[in-house]
């Protein structure tokens, strides 16, 4: 191994982190020393790799697994293992048969197509923020409640099953020391949810003339059809659905609005030019970290990363939000700058495992963020952005997002 190899050892997430600003020790790795020695919540050594070039490499390269992830003893970042025979735990050519069969669903046109019942569902959450009276929790009201009410629309879950459904998914995602036993029975809890719902749809569906009305329904129709996707695949397809679908982008909401108030001529700009929605999401995708830690994968081969060679079995943490601020990338990578033009963020992913969910995570955005422009232009923090708590998760997001507005 190189010289990074002897450098200093740290333990992900780091100790500055969870902060309203990326952590400075981040970006000093990031600069100083890209590729280091790293300790995971639950006791894992990986490599943490920080720069853009060698993130996009590690999330694309296929010499480095997935699947070995979820292999015995192969290093995670949360207090919870993950779960194999899910979408994102495959390598191919189990991951290009399944994602072959759902790609379809989540094509541009069709989630476009969703864009008008989006903007509805964002005006009741409006609705109720509103009635709540000021000040109001943004992240409970419209946060929280759009992305849940749009997957499980998408995955045809009741309305009811939504409370339940959160704390489930923000147990999974704990990083809270201890927490590893309730995250392990909350996916339990998911699993046995989601086994319930595909079996009511199965029974659904053996109707005479009965057809899908949602996503599970069709795939329910392209198992029976072509025996390509199984039943476990298909409760695990769910759940990864219901839990990745929802915290992300509940998490991006809060903290895109909390980075529009705290700068008030970023908040003034888009009132100004609403048309530079869609322009400000993908800037705010960029700026913002959806992640305190980041993906894991696990190297086939030896593989050298900024001059420090990575060994075949070693597990390797790319951090896509410290990823997305490097300054050989991106012109005063801190600054937010709706008109930035280079380079493609690396939030959704690369390659292969690029997030299948990733244009109807923009229009959720887009919609949230349009609709509180019309309806709520005097819209301002009721405390300073500095005093909002972030929540210990493997997703990054606020506790709460206490919020005001003119009358």
């Amino acid at each position: 191994m190189t010289a990074n190899a002897s450098r200093e050892r740290v333990t992900v997430p780091l100790s500055d982190a969870f902060g309203i600003d990326p952590s400075p020790t981040l970006r000093r790795l990031q600069e100083e020393a890209p590729v280091v020695p790293a300790r995971t919540v639950n006791g894992h050594d990986v490599w943490l790799v920080t720069r853009y070039a060698d993130v996009k490499t590690v999330l694309s390269d296929p010499r480095f697994s997935r699947a070995e992830v979820v292999r015995p003893g192969g290093p995670y970042a949360a207090a919870t293992a993950p779960r194999n025979n899910t979408l994102t735990a495959m390598d191919p050519p189990e991951h290009t048969r399944l994602r072959g069969l759902v790609t379809a669903s989540f094509a541009h046109r069709k989630i476009e197509r969703m864009r008008e019942w989006v903007r509805e569902q964002a005006d009741r959450c409006v609705d109720d923020l509103v009635a709540a009276g000021a000040p109001a929790d943004l992240q409970l009201h419209l946060a929280t409640r759009l992305p849940l009410r749009v997957i499980c629309e998408l995955l045809g879950a009741p309305e009811e099953d939504e409370p339940a459904i959160r704390d489930w998914t923000e147990a999974v995602y704990s990083l809270e020391p201890g927490t590893a036993r309730a995250g392990n029975d909350a996916y339990d809890a998911l699993m046995t949810y989601m086994t319930a719902l595909v079996e009511e749809k199965a029974r659904t569906l053996a109707r005479p003339d009965a057809e899908p009305a949602d996503l599970l329904g069709d795939l329910l129709l392209t198992s029976e059809s072509s025996d390509r996707i199984s039943h476990d695949e298909l409760v695990s397809f769910g759940v990864t659905m219901l839990v990745g679908g929802y915290e992300t982008t509940a998490n991006q909401i809060g903290a895109f609005v909390i980075d529009l108030l705290r700068r008030p001529e970023r908040w003034e700009a888009l009132l100004a030019e609403p048309e530079l929605v869609p322009e400000a999401v993908e800037e705010l995708l960029r700026s913002n970290m959806l992640s305190e830690t980041g993906q894991v994968r696990v190297a086939m081969e030896d593989v050298e990363l900024s001059g420090t060679l990575i060994r075949a079995g070693e597990g390797v943490m790319a951090h896509i939000g410290v990823a997305n601020r490097d300054a050989d990338v991106y012109a005063d990578p801190d600054e937010v700058d709706f008109r930035r033009s280079g380079p493609a963020h690396l939030t959704f992913g690369h390659g292969i495992h690029f997030c299948l969910g990733a244009h109807l995570a923009r229009v959720e955005l887009q919609e949230a963020l349009g609709v509180l422009l019309r309806r709520l232009p005097g819209l301002r923090l009721a405390l300073p952005a500095e005093d909002i708590v972030w929540r210990r998760s493997l997703l990054r997001g606020p506790q709460s997002v206490p919020v005001t507005w003119e009358r």
